[in-house]
């Protein structure tokens, strides 16, 4: 492909030689030829075999060292700190952050509770008397209190927890149940043995 825009090029500048041999075409000419020529189906044709050939988009992409260096000088300058203090104070850029990167904090905070290291660092966390304080402060506050006894309420009231209470108060009445007819059989059993 890269043969074809060569052959090309060449074709276009030798028509150009010998059409008039006593001077060469001015620049303003090959210019407008070379736009003619890629403006062409053929032309973009071209063009489009040319980036999707292998050996051509090696030469597009970036070494490593290259990227690494660029990343060095722009973002982690002085520049690009200022740059990201700013853009961390924009509400908008911070939302779609945090948006993109929701599934990966989920799955992040799934396997440290998994972790026993990270659970007793917690334990111990939260096991600090000065922690222990300002938890019991939180959950006595009346603002707590009313928050609790919302999600309660919300929680009993579920549609979706209806079938599970009701089976959980059957279940309860049928072990009373249970425990009453045993008490019963248990007496006359004795009353039975007494005579």
């Amino acid at each position: 492909m890269k043969r074809k825009l060569i052959y090309l090029l060449l074709l276009i500048v030798l028509l150009a030689g010998c059409g008039s041999q006593n001077a060469g075409p001015s620049y303003e000419e090959i210019k407008k030829m070379m736009t003619d020529a890629i403006q062409t189906e053929e032309g973009k044709k071209a063009i489009r075999q040319l980036l999707v050939d292998p050996e051509f988009k090696e030469l597009l992409i970036l070494e490593q060292p290259e990227v690494k260096k660029s990343i060095e000088e722009t973002l982690l300058s002085k520049e690009g700190e200022d740059f990201w203090k700013m853009a961390f104070e924009d509400p908008k850029f911070t939302d779609k952050i945090a948006k993109s990167m929701k599934e990966q904090q989920q799955d992040v905070m799934k396997e440290l509770i998994k972790d026993p290291t990270f659970q007793k660092e917690m334990e111990s966390f939260f096991g600090q008397p000065d922690m222990l304080k300002q938890l019991e402060k939180v959950m006595k506050a009346p603002e707590m209190k009313s928050h609790l006894e919302k999600v309660i309420t919300e929680t009993i009231d579920s549609p979706l927890l209806q079938t599970k209470w009701q089976s959980l108060i059957l279940a309860a009445q049928k072990e009373k149940e249970d425990e009453k007819k045993a008490k019963k059989d248990d007496k006359e059993k004795e009353s039975g043995e007494g005579e």
